[in-house]
């Protein structure tokens, strides 16, 4: 099958476009002909080297691991879908991706895509969508009437955020820089703060939980300042210290996102009622994967990235 891997840990030059072994299907699981693929930071810092003392990639490794496309295979003890589905699926970063013409997931793990969307676009929602779906709905532990501050609003982890958060009856805040200030009010925040010309702690206060869906300047710890006594701060990048959180009377976890199929569902819900919005900021061809890593890791996109592996 065509394929875009890496043999080697390194910058997108060690990206390869070209052929591998079409995957095989154990009985628990479904191999999807994969339509498009969606593009996320996690792709690259893999690429980098990010997971490689972990021992849980074989090289070569397909990166990538959202994935839209259709049904081919199914194993035996599958019955949850049937040949021809069209699905979505988050597939574990541990195992081989969707940067290929075929990917072998376990059944649990896909859903029906959004019967609004192509497949091509649906490819964009599922990693993103589903963090800030665990974030906010677990970690922040969000309800109608809360006040949420999302930082890195305009992201692909925070533009489902807010759009979630107002799905759910909350009151949105959310941070960006000012040329991005039009694209967040389009999502629906309730008030835009532009993170370079202002601190956030001089004009949020008492919020019921932060979102922090940035790492660096020390965002995480600051965001302690702004949340109420007994509020959540989940961050999916920067750690901050037990004590610091516990004199400030804040419940704070580093978010780890886990594939979850009956999240894809509820999301794919939202979408097609209108409540959520896809945003793609540009769609590659597969041979053009190294063009679309390096519009993610400039983080300059409005929007998802995506690659028609078709194409």
């Amino acid at each position: 099958m065509r394929a875009i891997y890496i043999e080697q840990y390194g910058n997108a030059d060690k990206l390869t476009l070209g052929e591998l072994n079409k995957p095989v299907i154990e009985p628990h699981q479904v191999l999807i002909k994969v339509q498009g693929a969606g593009v996320n930071p996690v792709d690259w810092m893999v690429r980098e080297g990010f997971l490689a003392s972990s021992g849980e990639h074989q090289l070569p490794l397909v990166l990538g691991w959202d994935a839209a496309g259709e049904i081919l295979e199914k194993g035996e003890h599958v019955t949850n879908v049937d040949l021809g589905d069209e699905v979505y699926v988050y597939a574990p970063i541990s195992g081989q991706g969707a940067y290929a013409e075929y990917i072998a997931v376990d059944a649990h793990l896909v859903a029906s895509k959004p019967k609004s969307l192509d497949l091509v676009t649906s490819a964009a929602v599922p990693l993103a969508a589903t963090t800030a779906w665990q974030s906010l709905l677990d970690g922040c532990q969000l309800k109608a009437g809360d006040r949420v501050l999302i930082h890195n609003a305009a992201g692909g982890v925070g533009s489902f955020a807010v759009q979630i958060a107002k799905a759910k009856g909350a009151y949105v805040i959310g941070t960006a820089s000012h040329s991005k200030k039009a694209y967040v009010e389009g999502l629906g925040v309730d008030e835009f703060i532009d993170y370079r010309a202002e601190r956030f702690e001089d004009s949020v206060k008492d919020v019921d939980s932060v979102l922090v869906a940035v790492g660096a300047d020390n965002t995480a710890e600051r965001s302690l300042s702004v949340v109420r006594k007994g509020g959540h701060v989940v961050s999916l990048l920067d750690e901050v210290e037990d004590d610091l959180a516990k004199q400030y009377g804040v419940h704070f976890q580093r978010w780890w996102v886990t594939p979850n199929a009956d999240d894809l569902q509820q999301i794919a819900s939202l979408i097609d009622s209108g409540e959520i919005q896809v945003h793609i900021d540009k769609i590659f061809p597969l041979s053009e994967a190294k063009q679309a890593h390096a519009l993610s890791e400039s983080k300059r996109a409005q929007g998802k990235i995506v690659l028609n592996v078709s194409a």
